[in-house]
């Protein structure tokens, strides 16, 4: 399932669905941003209409009478009644009132109080603020107008505008406000957006569907076959890349110009890359030829010099960039070659040396031992080896004396070699000094084996 989500196909289907439904929300959103603001605006003009015709209704210069208990009642009342009009005939009117904002505390004094269904608040009665006209509590005090505030309350969606009520001598004596219910609106709003929403999407994906059943016929499904085809090639043998070049041309593919092109030349670099494979193999198999003769040491069959010099530089340029190398470096040198070639000839010589490299291949594998010289074998020991080098130092060590010691052996069968070992430190800084430090060793060790055996070589 995961790889069928991967393929051209599936993957352009996908992006154009989501590039298209990206596109119809962001429009979308634009409308209900546009149609949002458009409401606020709208309520913003009626509101302020309302709160010009209402304020004219007050004298605010008798507001202080108001609050105070002195003022004339039949005044007050009509005031009062001309504000229930308000209310009554204009049904966009949510709440209509006047407070008085105190300084002291977080409660305003009311005014005036229009009618509605739920009833409302009588002159002198204290009325606790909301937290959004807390917020403008410094400009209300000092009689500035504020902005409308548009907010979810326990009311519901409500916008509030607001009127100073200044008196004749420019003191502010309170606040007319009108309040809003925009809750259907936005409800309203929110529906006709969702409806356009569907049916902009039926449409979507009504072009979206036709769009991707051309780009498939002409496209994605010819990218396909041959995606598909290309996963059955098979590389092993000379025949298997022929069958892939006739499965690749039975696809027969005729569609838009580029597709066709990249199918031609698909083929003609399957064929090419054929002949190129062919002529590669023959050149291999003499370069696999001429490369045993380069490395590989005729006499045992070990890497001969060449070799040697290679696998320094590769341990070399690993030391170069600070790695911390796991290596230890063993040096082997012959014992009683000289002897052997003096006494029973140099055929013998060269079995000897033969016997004396099956030794070491037994402890230490071929693959990372090289001769050097004549007598002289160079060992690096790594992986596993390396956490077990002296073990094996050890083993070697005992197998050449065993060997050496066996008296139903021939002379030029008692296999006999003197080795030495460093390990590689953090502070090794050169392969080659690592290998003279390993050949002194190993010096050493022919000192003592001379002192026991004889130094005739």
């Amino acid at each position: 399932m995961r790889k069928k989500l991967k393929t051209l196909k599936v993957k352009f289907s996908v992006i154009s669905f989501f590039t298209y439904l990206t596109l119809v929300v962001v429009i979308l959103i634009a409308c209900y941003i546009r149609f949002y603001r458009n409401m606020i605006y709208n309520y913003e003009v009626i509101g302020e209409e309302i709160l010009n015709l209402a304020s004219s209704e007050i004298i605010p210069d008798h507001i202080p009478d108001y609050l105070s208990g002195e003022y004339d009642v039949e005044e007050y009342n009509a005031t009062y009644e001309k504000l229930n009009k308000y209310i009554k005939n204009c049904k966009e009117i949510y709440y209509l009132y006047a407070y008085k904002i105190n300084e002291d505390s977080d409660v305003a004094t009311v005014i005036f109080d229009a009618e509605t269904e739920e009833g409302h608040d009588y002159l002198g009665d204290d009325y606790e603020l909301e937290p959004d006209i807390l917020a403008n509590k410094d400009k209300l005090l000092k009689g500035e107008e504020i902005e409308p505030l548009v907010d979810n309350t326990k009311w519901g969606f409500l916008m509030t505008c607001s009127k100073p009520l200044i008196d004749s001598d420019g003191v502010c004596q309170g606040y007319l406000f009108v309040d809003f219910d925009l809750t259907q609106v936005k409800k309203n709003n929110i529906e006709f957006i969702v409806r356009l929403f569907g049916i902009v999407f039926v449409i979507m994906l009504m072009i979206l569907y036709g769009g991707m059943k051309t780009v498939a016929v002409r496209i994605t499904g010819p990218i396909e076959k041959i995606y598909l085809c290309l996963k059955q090639f098979k590389f092993e043998t000379e025949e298997d890349r022929y069958k892939n070049i006739a499965s690749l041309k039975e696809l027969n593919i005729h569609t838009n110009p580029e597709i066709q092109a990249l199918y031609e030349t698909l083929i003609s670099i399957t064929e090419s890359s054929n002949r190129f494979q062919h002529d590669f193999e023959v050149t291999s198999e003499k370069l696999g030829d001429m490369k045993d003769k380069v490395y590989v040491d005729v006499l045992t069959g070990l890497g001969n010099k060449y070799a040697y010099v290679e696998k320094i530089k590769y341990f070399q340029a690993r030391l170069d960039i600070g790695e911390n190398i796991k290596l230890a470096v063993a040096v082997a040198d012959v014992n009683n070659l000289k002897y052997v070639n003096d006494t029973y000839g140099h055929e013998k010589g060269d079995a000897y040396i033969r016997g004396c490299c099956d030794i070491l291949s037994d402890v230490f594998g071929k693959d990372l031992i090289y001769r050097t010289g004549g007598d002289e074998f160079v060992i690096f020991i790594v992986g596993d080896d390396y956490t077990s080098r002296f073990m094996k130092l050890s083993e070697a060590n005992n197998k050449f004396e065993e060997c050496l010691k066996d008296s139903s052996l021939n002379d030029y069968e008692k296999y006999s070699a003197s080795l030495g070992m460093v390990s590689c430190q953090p502070e090794t800084e050169d392969i080659l000094t690592l290998i003279k430090e390993a050949d002194a060793e190993m010096y050493k060790n022919k000192q003592e084996h001379k002192k026991i055996y004889g130094s005739y070589r």
